[in-house]
């Protein structure tokens, strides 16, 4: 979202959105500013269905029109902290109308929201904001805490070929000769290969919250990875196919990875169990290996900088390609136990919402 300013003088209010009364207003400015197909079904499911609670939205609104200007939101997460668990805003589809797009707008919005969360209806905030977004930050006075890293591994070198080269010939053979040279440097990786991997199928059961429960503490601050969560957002998900594979041993689940694939390239989205690099090296492997099979290209994963497995990352062939801010917002009642910066955090794809 671009800001500017405009000499004509506009008189708005913010509030406190009613999701239900003002669900049409909201949905026709998020399909003006966020996604034209922006639909019922993903609004219905991002902000009704959470099994951790509606989100909250607040609306800058035109006194006189009374057309929606701008949206800011919060959707609710639990969040292992220690061995406690506590309420976590993940904040996001921040928008403005072109007419409205004025920093001082922009400003009020994002500092009611703030001030929401600062009363202490949540123990912190997080978002990863555009560029734009971080300059009302810095008005604001929040800091960028940190940053989102993506990192990408080559698994088929055919589009790139194919830019370089015109004749169709040319393209089967030099990309034959670098897809096996790229699945072989692949196998070299020491893997647990006692571990028993297998693509889930159907509904997450309790032994996904069982494991959560027994891991997400020791990660400093987690998001809550139950069975109802993991079911809403990635297995009901009406936006977006996810995958789930998972790594067993004496059929007890100790840890699995979620993927998604588009045309040519697939992202993994989260990873999560047991502390044990073999084990996550065979999920990634196999992840690898699958999409790899099915004609992808590249292959990604987005970690916050301090994220325990970055490392396991680069030693599977994954390149540091881009990377986003993040911000972090305690509340006044949180901000002495909570340090402000992502070391301690466990990050990934998922945790954002779109």
């Amino acid at each position: 979202m671009g800001l500017r300013f405009q000499k004509k003088v506009v008189r708005f209010i913010i509030r406190a959105a009613d999701t239900a009364k003002d669900k049409y207003g909201i949905v026709a400015t998020f399909v003006k500013n966020l996604d034209p197909v922006y639909s019922d079904d993903r609004f219905e499911w991002l902000y009704h269905a959470n099994p951790f609670g509606d989100a909250r939205v607040w609306l800058a609104v035109d006194e006189q029109s009374d057309v929606i200007m701008g949206i800011a939101a919060a959707f609710v997460r639990r969040v292992y902290f220690g061995q406690g668990e506590i309420v976590a805003w993940v904040l996001g589809d921040f928008c403005f109308n072109a007419e409205y797009r004025t920093l001082g707008p922009a400003l009020q919005l994002q500092r009611a929201c703030l001030e929401a969360a600062a009363s202490g209806e949540t123990a912190l905030c997080y978002d990863f904001p555009s560029a734009s977004m971080v300059a009302v930050y810095k008005r604001l006075g929040v800091a960028v805490a940190g940053k989102s890293v993506r990192m990408a591994k080559l698994l088929r070198v055919d589009r790139q070929v194919r830019e370089v080269f015109n004749v169709p010939v040319v393209h089967g053979a030099i990309s034959a000769i670098g897809n096996a040279f790229i699945k072989l440097a692949s196998t070299k990786v020491v893997a647990d290969q006692f571990v028993e991997v297998a693509i889930h199928q159907g509904l997450c059961s309790d032994e996904f919250s069982d494991l959560a429960d027994q891991q997400g503490s020791r990660l400093g601050i987690c998001i809550k990875r139950s069975a109802e969560y993991l079911n809403w957002r990635y297995v009901n998900n009406p936006l977006t196919k996810y995958e789930i594979i998972t790594a067993r041993k004496h059929g007890k689940l100790k840890g699995y990875a979620v993927w998604t694939q588009g045309a040519e390239d697939a992202s993994i989205v989260d990873l999560f169990g047991e502390e044990d690099s073999g084990m996550f090296k065979r999920l990634v492997g196999e992840v690898t290996a699958l999409t790899q099979a099915r004609g992808v290209m590249t292959l990604s994963v987005s970690v916050n900088e301090s994220h325990p497995w970055l490392s396991l990352f680069s030693e599977m062939g994954f390149h540091l390609r881009d990377s986003v801010p993040v911000v972090i917002i305690p509340s006044k009642a949180f901000a002495g136990n909570s340090n402000p910066q992502l070391a301690g955090w466990y990050l990934m794809q998922g945790d954002r919402d779109s």
